[in-house]
């Protein structure tokens, strides 16, 4: 066990439960994200397959094993999302002709279109979410959730 485990609850007493622990406030941040971006973005591409788009979008091209570093996700779930996803239109994928072992995935215009119709929908969500926030609590929740992921 890590010293920082060891060492006890790192929260607020005074808070009742389960509202002073960090991952009932994750869940319930996660529950809200979903519900706005069904309301709100699409009831088709989730954020995952969004993330998918704009990872593509920015590399040109990735092998499935390169999408599962950039969007943090395991093999097999990345290989069922493209899979999906070339289903639909959105990516195409083809054997990389220098390694047989590796599958090339590429948006399709329908993808890149897609990608782009949703950007501004996603900024709206993203606005929901924290719009209540100060841009200084907006920036610090972010990092400290970047931090919390790296660590």
């Amino acid at each position: 066990m890590t010293a920082s485990l060891a060492a006890g609850p790192a929260f607020d007493d005074t808070e009742p439960e389960p509202q002073r622990h960090t991952g009932y406030l994750i869940r319930r941040a996660q529950q809200l994200h979903v519900a706005a971006w069904t309301r709100m973005v699409s009831t088709e591409i989730t954020s995952v397959q969004y993330s998918i788009l704009v990872v593509l979008d920015r590399l040109g091209e990735a092998s499935q094993r390169e999408l599962c570093d950039e969007v943090d996700l395991d093999r097999s779930t990345v290989a069922d999302l493209v899979s999906r996803m070339e289903r639909r239109g959105l990516l195409e994928r083809s054997r990389d002709p220098q390694d047989a072992r590796r599958n090339a995935v590429r948006l399709t215009e329908h993808g890149l279109a897609e990608r782009h119709r949703l950007r501004p929908l996603v900024d709206r969500v993203d606005g929901a979410l924290t719009g209540l926030l100060s841009p200084e609590d907006r920036a610090a929740l972010r990092r400290a959730l970047r931090h919390m992921l790296d660590g």
